[in-house]
């Protein structure tokens, strides 16, 4: 079990976050394979991310022997060899490790785990001794004290000013050029400096995307501590001063606790006498219900304040992202409360009828370069006014919206004579296909984008039930104003226009001056899965039924179908290289949302729920299985676009995760 497991854990990635943006990310063998990776990476205001702490050098000294379990990578090897006393580990609901001596020996059993402190940017690393014997513990903090999406370069650490301020169980570690500082605290043990550094630790992940890959850590201070048998120790670090470490490591522990542990976890049975026993091979490690649990965990990680992230380890909030993601949020603790926040966070700041698409890092400014950003909001107030009739205060913002879309001349899109919306010419990216090389757009989706005049079309119709519900006549922004009346017949000439992307198998991506463009795209699905329909039955299936032949894969859908001969087969390479894969065949996961309802549409009165049921399950196999046997902790960004699919971009992206809990609330609905 152990070299299988072994091989396996590398491709196991697991996430924690502190909900305000801070993250700590690594691998199931617990060795950094990305810059990213690392046990704390803080977030200040306007979520300027940085990187604090790489890893634990970590050693044991048991019965005259001496033991490494930690790893890292360097360029021609992997030094020490920690990660071969992993007997296993486990990703959710928080990363966790048993080790052991090689071979594995109930004399000398140390079980890791880590925890985030809620609200605040700390970790708490933890260990226990369930060994027979007694050890003693050495822990190396290495720190990086650096910007999360840079590196730190060779020699650093001998040119900088550095500050280590020591006490017997606490330290505070500062470079001076920069003010980053990190903090220090031990529940047992004590504290004794020594200055090292790690040379030329190695990302190979960061080498394959064509970034440096190699960095220098940073390792001030040793923790040596005795542990008998059953004892812990833990050590917290922090980027801010904690009055009470001891205090904010015991709330986080509870925590986490309070989600449910995987079958096989040491602390699903404490005190058990071999904790070998009973661990698990490749089955399931949740219930279909403890499963959903861990899900809504995953999603309540993207949740910081009143935003969204859009994915970790690299995206802050993207308007985009997030109100897609918000049809989800009900759905965990508190959301639809965290909906109408996030609803009049946004609302404020539309400017001429626009949404920010991004926030920028660390305050850089926003970005409202999105045509269906502020689409997407008009239909998730209707959405939330339907839940809420009473609560009527939003609809004035949608108002600002189509309003802006219909008389504002100044936007990078206009209304034409036809109802729709058309991209003006120019190399513009404001759909969410949007990578650009050399600032020309990839995918050009310039005229009139399908999933953007669907999204129209519902916007109008979602202005006009509300209008109709709150009983007003007319409809007023500024200088401009319609009466339902007008507002009705723009419906009805949208609708009719609308039939102009239809061809006989399917919809068109776009129409561009005048001319339909039949690129097979996940956009036709967005397109129909909207509240309110546009084509008669039939023709939905069509599409359905190209999309599920052409697009459908078992972790989410193709971007382009495999049939075009623009199609690209794998996400790999430098920044440009990806780029040009990135919306060109590559596989969404989000894209299972769409795609499900517009299927039930089309069939939820003509199956009985066990048939929707099964069909829907066999989808989402391969996502949910790999919750239950404990290989994901999270779902990726994008998969390559041809088998093997393996998982690509961010590791843990929002409206990816979003997209799987509203299905599986679908399922358990049926």
């Amino acid at each position: 079990m152990q070299n299988e497991y072994q091989r396996e854990s590398r491709h196991h990635e697991w996430l924690l976050t502190n909900r305000i943006g801070g993250y700590a990310l690594g691998y199931g063998n617990f060795i950094n394979q990305r810059k990213y990776d690392g046990l704390l990476i803080a977030s200040w205001e306007g979520f300027r991310r940085v990187h604090l702490l790489s890893s634990l050098e970590e050693r044991i000294e048991w019965v005259g022997q001496v033991s490494y379990l930690d790893s890292s990578s360097y360029p021609n090897c992997i030094f020490p060899n920690g990660h071969e006393h992993l007997v296993k580990s486990w990703l959710r609901p928080y990363p966790s490790g048993l080790y052991s001596s090689v071979p594995f020996s109930e004399e000398y059993v140390l079980f890791k785990e880590i925890f985030m402190v809620q609200g605040k940017n700390g970790v708490i690393i933890k260990y226990t001794n369930l060994g027979a014997s007694a050890i003693t513990l050495v822990l190396r903090p290495k720190f990086t004290l650096r910007d999360h999406h840079c590196v730190n370069p060779s020699g650093i650490w001998e040119r900088v000013p550095l500050v280590v301020d020591l006490q017997e169980r606490s330290c505070r570690v500062q470079r001076e050029d920069t003010g980053v500082e990190a903090f220090v605290y031990a529940d047992g043990g004590e504290l004794t400096q020594e200055n090292v550094v790690y040379r030329n630790v190695y990302y190979p992940l960061e080498a394959s995307r064509g970034y440096d890959g190699g960095e220098d850590l940073w390792a001030p201070v040793t923790l040596r501590v005795p542990l008998c048998k059953g004892a812990s120790v833990r050590l917290i670090v922090s980027g801010e001063p904690l009055q009470t470490p001891l205090k904010e490591a015991d709330r986080s522990e509870e925590f986490y606790k309070g989600f449910p542990l995987p079958k096989d976890h040491p602390g699903k049975n404490p005190g058990k006498r071999n904790p070998f026993d009973g661990l698990l091979n490749d089955e399931d490690l949740y219930s279909l219900a403890d499963y959903r649990k861990i899900l809504q965990m995953a999603a309540r990680d993207f949740v910081a304040g009143d935003d969204i992230i859009a994915g970790y380890p690299w995206f802050g909030p993207w308007g985009r992202d997030t109100l897609i993601c918000l049809s989800g949020l009900s759905l965990v603790e508190q959301g639809d409360s965290m909906i109408r926040r996030i609803l009049l966070k946004y609302g404020r700041e539309i400017k001429e009828g626009l949404l920010p698409n991004t926030f920028g890092e660390g305050g850089a400014g926003l970005n409202y370069d999105t045509v269906d950003a502020p689409l997407w909001f008009v239909l998730r107030v209707y959405e939330y006014h339907r839940r809420n009739p009473l609560d009527v205060e939003l609809f004035q913002e949608t108002l600002k919206v189509v309003f802006s879309y219909l008389f504002n001349p100044s936007l990078k899109f206009f209304v034409g004579e036809d109802g729709l919306v058309e991209i003006r010419e120019g190399d513009h990216a404001l759909t969410w296909m949007d990578a650009k090389i050399y600032g020309r757009p990839v995918t050009p989706r310039q005229g009139k984008p399908i999933e953007i005049n669907a999204l129209w079309y519902n916007a109008l119709r979602a202005t006009l039930w509300s209008a109709e519900k709150i009983k007003m006549k007319r409809l007023e922004v500024k200088n401009h104003a319609l009466t339902l009346s007008e507002l009705r017949n723009l419906v009805e000439k949208v609708h009719g226009s609308l039939r102009l992307f239809m061809g006989e198998e399917t919809l068109a991506d776009r129409i561009d001056r005048d001319v339909p463009i039949f690129e097979f795209r996940p956009n036709a699905l967005i397109a129909l899965s909207l509240p309110f329909d546009f084509l008669e039955e039939e023709e939905m299936a069509k599409v359905f039924r190209k999309a599920q032949e052409e697009l459908l894969t078992p972790y989410g859908l193709r971007s382009l179908s495999f049939r075009h001969p623009a199609f690209k087969k794998r996400y790999l390479g430098n920044e440009k290289q990806r780029d040009m894969a990135y919306h060109q065949g590559t596989v969404w996961a989000f894209l299972f949302l769409p795609f499900v309802k517009l299927y039930l549409k089309l069939y939820r009165r003509k199956k009985s729920p066990v048939e929707l049921r099964r069909e829907i399950s066999g989808w989402i196999w391969r996502l949910r299985n790999g919750f239950l046997k404990g290989h994901i902790a999270s779902v990726a960004e994008v998969w390559d676009g041809e088998d093997p699919h393996f998982p690509k971009g961010a590791p843990a992206q929002g409206w990816s995760v979003f997209a799987l809990l509203e299905i599986e609330e679908i399922l358990q609905k049926l």
